[in-house]
């Protein structure tokens, strides 16, 4: 496995193969409606739109927004709740269950709150009440313009990944081991996305997956399954393309509500493996590597033997990995506090026999040399 290029990502020195981020064909801007009855309201958004170097569509009625959404696909939407013809909430349906993952910003008046709090539970991304500054749209728009180039980001990718995968298992399926190569090149692929992602992360994919595999034959997990941990540890935190960087290269501690969004990066990462034949074992480490033994982790709460044995395997290399790497917020300890570490949390955080299994695998096997 290979690491990410300045401009590019590097699959393998055997293949030589280099992919530049310029051929993910990603949207130069997204779609945009909007959707108000005040011919003033639309023409300041609209404005505001166009000194952001966007455009965007205008209707002013729910009929004329209905059809609008039947006939092109936005990739966000401004829509007012209150329509001289109907209430916005059906055009708010519509757009949902035809392109769920369009990003509607609601609009709504100042004394209805409530209101916009139920749009957002029917699947609207934000809310604006009126009357608004200008600089509180433009704040709103900075938002939901970030969010929408994550999530095409994500998506794109993601395409672009299986397509890579088909063609080589199209050109190769006759030669196994071949096939294996491919599939190793692209698991390195993904984990190279992470650290365009997140910089820091560099290298902790290849040390924990390592590990893993050290950890997993002391447990005597059969050579035939043992890839499957591998790539799932080497994958572990491919969710995170997903997460926006202002949060994933944010100095200092997180808010809650960044916490909460930076949580998703687990069942984030298994939606966009899971059905990747190859994968499929694999994306269970990547779903479950927050969980803990006693039940407090995420994102389902699993408790003792019903987190699969992977990510339990996994849970404790990678965080023996995070206590004794040295991170800008904290120096990292040493090898022996680690590992005391580890067991003072066994039976809470991780499984006690997994933890018993790691204290014998010899220092001297274990890919921490780079770490101090």
């Amino acid at each position: 496995m290979k690491r990410a290029l300045q401009n590019g990502i590097q699959f393998s020195a055997e293949t030589g193969t280099v992919i530049d981020l310029k051929e993910l064909d990603l949207p130069v801007e997204p779609k945009i409606l909007v959707v108000d009855d005040e011919y003033t309201v639309i023409q300041v958004i609209v404005s505001i739109l166009n000194a952001n170097g966007f455009a965007g569509d205008k209707v002013q009625s729910v009929k004329d927004a209905c059809a609008a959404v039947m006939k092109k696909r936005y990739d966000i939407v401004f829509l007012d709740l209150g329509l001289p013809d109907g209430s916005g909430f059906a055009v708010l349906e519509k757009i949902v269950s035809k392109s769920p993952d369009t990003l509607i910003v609601v609009i709504t008046g100042v004394h209805d709150i409530h209101t916009a709090v139920h749009a957002i539970r029917k699947g609207a991304f934000d809310y604006i009440t009126k009357p608004f500054h200008l600089m509180l749209f433009q704040e709103r728009l900075n938002t939901v313009i970030e969010e929408w180039k994550s999530r095409a980001f994500t998506r794109t990718y993601q395409k672009y990944l299986e397509k890579l995968l088909k063609e080589r298992t199209d050109e190769l399926f006759n030669t196994v081991n071949r096939i294996e190569q491919i599939h190793d090149e692209t698991v390195c692929a993904l984990g190279a996305a992470i650290d365009l992602r997140d910089p820091e992360t560099e290298e902790h994919c290849s040390r924990v997956s390592e590990n893993s595999i050290l950890l997993g034959e002391r447990m005597g997990i059969e050579k035939e399954e043992m890839r499957d941990l591998r790539w799932g540890a080497y994958l572990h935190d491919i969710g995170k393309i997903g997460i926006p960087e202002r949060i994933l290269q944010k100095k200092g501690s997180l808010n809650c509500d960044e916490m909460n969004i930076v949580k998703k990066h687990s069942a984030l990462g298994h939606s966009m493996i899971k059905n990747i034949d190859f994968l499929s074992r694999a994306s269970e480490v990547v779903l479950y590597h927050h969980e803990k033994y006693d039940g407090s982790g995420y994102p389902y709460g699993l408790k003792g033997k019903s987190i699969p044995l992977f990510a339990r395997i996994f849970a404790v290399a990678d965080a023996f990995d995070a206590m004794v790497a040295k991170r800008p917020y904290r120096e990292a300890m040493s090898f022996e506090e680690g590992l005391q570490e580890l067991k003072r949390c066994e039976g809470a955080h991780f499984d006690p026999d997994i933890v018993g299994a790691f204290l014998q695998i010899p220092s001297a096997k274990l890919r921490i040399e780079d770490l101090q």
